[in-house]
């Protein structure tokens, strides 16, 4: 009897979850390795004394057939529900990737640290020690990050190398924040990429969402990309009390200081030029590149790039010899 065929999936964002159940699907054996604690990616939840906040991705939308027909199944599954503006992971954006991730070997809280060519595959090397039953050699490799951080685990392809080189992703801050009475603001707030806020939403009264006892509201504040790139290496809390003196201005209110605020950075929040291919692939060495740097399509947002170009690498992956 011929053995399965054994993938690892660096990465456990919407791209690689969706490379490694299609793969596990098609037969073959798959691990998935994810430095963060939960799957998700951009999709991830916060989750703090104050509730959750979908401090990332704030829906889905869908440009193409393929990917819509994935949202409906997902509706029927009860992961999403449709929404203004697109469909919401209920009760949260997180709980797509956890489900996504629940028949998958996901190895979390590990970093992917190189990747060695051997005879008839791959040495996938961590900086964490690996569980006792996680054999590090495989016959393929998905990378499922980032193109700043899929780079040095491509170096080997001529191919991949400069196709990733070539990609560049915007940071930006977010911060998420909780009052004990709701503020008088309209639901949204929005700006533009230059200003020191993009845009503001309020996570509270998203479909699904729970109700916190004493919490009056809880809001998600976007930070521009511009202002995000120029502030980089500024504190958390410092990032935080700028951006909520900005929504402060754009309100034209003295708000009251929120009870729970926090800031985090998306160090590869967006792709503002992603690649027209539907990923990267070395025939050769059996390697592949997948996620929102890939699959350009009019329309499509990076959530629905993501998941596409995943797609399309379990299917190179799958016909190879």
């Amino acid at each position: 009897m011929n053995r399965a065929r054994r993938a690892a999936i660096v990465g456990a964002g919407l791209a690689g979850l969706a490379c490694a159940g299609e793969l596990q699907r098609a037969g073959w054996q798959v691990v998935v390795f994810e430095k963060e604690r939960t799957p998700g990616g951009r999709c991830a939840t916060w989750s703090g004394p104050a509730g959750c906040f979908d401090h990332g991705a704030w829906c889905f939308t869908a440009a193409s057939p393929e990917f819509a027909a994935r949202l409906s199944q997902w509706q029927t599954q009860g992961l999403v529900v449709e929404s203004a503006g697109g469909w919401v992971g209920v009760p949260a954006m997180g709980r797509l990737p956890e489900a996504l991730a629940g028949d998958l070997a996901l190895v979390s809280s590990c970093e992917v640290a190189g990747l060695d060519r051997i005879e008839g595959g791959w040495l996938v090397r961590t900086h964490q020690r690996l569980p006792e039953q996680i054999d590090p050699r495989f016959d393929a490799v998905v990378v499922a990050l980032p193109s700043e951080s899929a780079l040095p685990l491509v170096m080997s392809s001529d191919t991949l190398r400069e196709s990733v080189r070539a990609v560049r992703s915007e940071p930006q801050w977010t911060v998420a924040a909780a009052w004990p009475v709701a503020l008088p603001l309209k639901a949204d707030v929005e700006g533009d990429g230059h200003a020191v806020l993009e845009v503001v939403r309020r996570d509270d009264l998203r479909p699904g969402r729970e109700r916190v006892p004493g919490v009056g509201c809880r809001w998600v504040l976007h930070a521009g990309t511009y202002w995000s790139a120029n502030n980089l290496d500024v504190p958390p809390h410092e990032v935080s009390r700028r951006l909520l003196a900005a929504l402060s201005e754009r309100a034209g209110l003295q708000l009251a200081r929120p009870a729970y605020a926090a800031a985090h950075l998306w160090r590869h929040a967006r792709v503002p030029q992603p690649l027209a291919a539907p990923c990267g692939w070395d025939e050769s060495l059996r390697l592949a590149v997948c996620g929102d740097a890939w699959h350009a399509l009019p329309g499509a947002e990076g959530l629905e790039r993501a998941w596409l170009s995943g797609q399309a690498a379990a299917r190179h992956l799958d016909a190879s010899d």
